[in-house]
């Protein structure tokens, strides 16, 4: 049942306009990075354009802003049931809590892993445009796509996907859920400025839930 669950969620998340809109939008904002001189994400400016440092860097701050899509994915799984009605039918059947839930889950969360595929993609693309100085590329190395995608931005996408989707679950608002989002994001921001100063470094690249502090 869990399964049949998650590939009903996975198919229903593929049909909706915001996929592919986020889709859309975080591969057209990657090639710009990639292909437009005057458009930077975080400290690249001499790293090779599709090196692994610049590579894993734009996979990790675009992972934090994917959380408004993530969170309208999974959360929006909750409240849809919620406000359609279906919840009380599905609570009346023999599928088991565990199963709905982690089902819904797990198939808004794979569709939210198969959006942000738009940023790696996006960095290759861009990388393969003639217009480009050949000093600014490096070789392309899948590994180094590999490791930024699974290692650094699946987890971050899962650790703020599973918390959100409990915030919705918790409290069945959206509204609630993106006040939530803010408020974290505000102050994972101001924790990050705080520990920027050198005697805390340590201590942020262990503390850091995303990996920028160790990265």
């Amino acid at each position: 049942m869990f399964g049949k669950i998650a590939t009903f969620e996975l198919r229903y998340q593929l049909k909706n306009p915001v996929f592919w809109v986020a889709a859309a939008a975080f591969f057209l904002l990657t090639f710009a990075t990639v292909t437009v001189d005057n458009v930077h994400i975080g400290d690249t400016a001499n790293a090779h354009l599709n090196g692994p440092y610049a590579i894993i860097e734009t996979h990790l701050i675009w992972s934090i802003m994917f959380m408004f899509v993530s969170t309208a994915f999974v959360a929006n799984v909750v409240v849809r049931d919620d406000e359609t009605g279906f919840g009380a039918l599905i609570k009346s059947t023999r599928v088991s809590k565990g199963a709905y839930l982690y089902g819904r889950f797990t198939g808004a969360f794979a569709a939210a892993l198969l959006a942000f595929l738009a940023v790696p993609l996006a960095i290759m693309a861009g990388s393969a445009m003639p217009w480009l100085d050949p000093a600014k590329l490096g070789p392309f190395r899948i590994g180094d796509y590999l490791f930024a995608f699974f290692a650094m931005a699946a987890p971050t996408l899962f650790l703020t996907s599973a918390g959100f989707f409990a915030l919705a679950t918790v409290t069945r608002s959206m509204m609630a859920t993106y006040v939530g989002m803010v408020a974290f994001l505000a102050l994972y921001t101001l924790a990050s400025g705080l520990g920027a100063k050198p005697e805390y470094m340590v201590a942020m690249a262990y503390a850091d839930p995303f990996g920028f502090g160790a990265f």
